[in-house]
């Protein structure tokens, strides 16, 4: 407990971090809207017909609307709850960077502020750097509940050609798990950051050598060894 006490005490004035954790939920708010704006929005009919022609041109018109709405249809329950969650929780992006972040920011930049000699002076190493991705992880999981909450009630204030989104809705068979599998998409860019900051005991290296490995994964695992999971690359991670 005094490891998580000197650890709140910290970080709790570091400004970058509070900002950091208040602007990753906006930023999946952000994304859900414009996502919905452009799933939502008919895109320009724009046909152009010489010699014009009214009654064609309406024609066309309309098979043009009937086709945006039978997308629309199959597009639209998506955002509408409960499908939501799975919807902003498949929007991992700003989380995984936010996990990046974080780890070479209180894992690697405490080897080049000295103060982790400090905290080695009355706790063992293994007990400090559990407390310390204890904390990452911890931020990750407000900043994932604050972004799901979000998903809970923006649906409910939103419409489709005047109708309000939750007409839409539909059931999701196995919601929570849908949600843990694209959670869990972020739980290797906390180990593996964290892994790097202690090779590398500094903030730049720790960087460096993150972005190598995933450069390194992605050119692996972009091959079809698991074409029937959702996220691929996620059991060769694992593995």
């Amino acid at each position: 407990m005094h490891l998580l006490a000197a650890d709140r005490v910290r970080f709790g004035r570091r400004r970058d971090l509070w900002v950091l954790v208040a602007l990753v939920p906006v930023i999946l708010v952000v994304m859900f809207l414009s996502e919905f704006q452009g799933v939502t929005t008919p895109p320009p009919d724009n046909f152009f017909i010489d010699p014009p022609d009214p009654v064609l041109q309406a024609q066309m018109h309309e098979q043009f609307m009937a086709e945006f709405r039978q997308r629309l249809a199959m597009d639209v329950p998506a955002f509408a709850f409960p499908a939501s969650l799975v919807k902003v929780a498949g929007n991992v992006v700003p989380l995984i960077l936010m996990a990046i972040y974080l780890a070479t920011a209180l894992i690697a930049g405490e080897f080049e502020w000295g103060t982790v000699r400090t905290l080695h002076l009355t706790s063992s190493r293994g007990r400090t750097m559990a407390v310390r991705i204890g904390v990452i992880v911890g931020l990750i999981a407000v900043m994932t509940a604050v972004g799901l909450a979000f998903a809970a009630i923006i649906p409910f204030l939103l419409s489709v050609e005047g109708r309000p989104l939750q007409d839409f809705a539909q059931p999701v068979p196995g919601l929570a798990s849908d949600v843990g599998i694209r959670l869990m998409v972020v739980l290797p860019f906390i180990a593996i950051p964290s892994f790097m900051s202690v090779l590398g005991r500094s903030t730049a290296f720790a960087f460096m050598f993150t972005l190598l490995f995933v450069v390194a994964d992605l050119a692996v695992t972009g091959a079809p060894f698991w074409p029937n999971s959702p996220v691929p690359w996620v059991p060769a991670l694992t593995v």
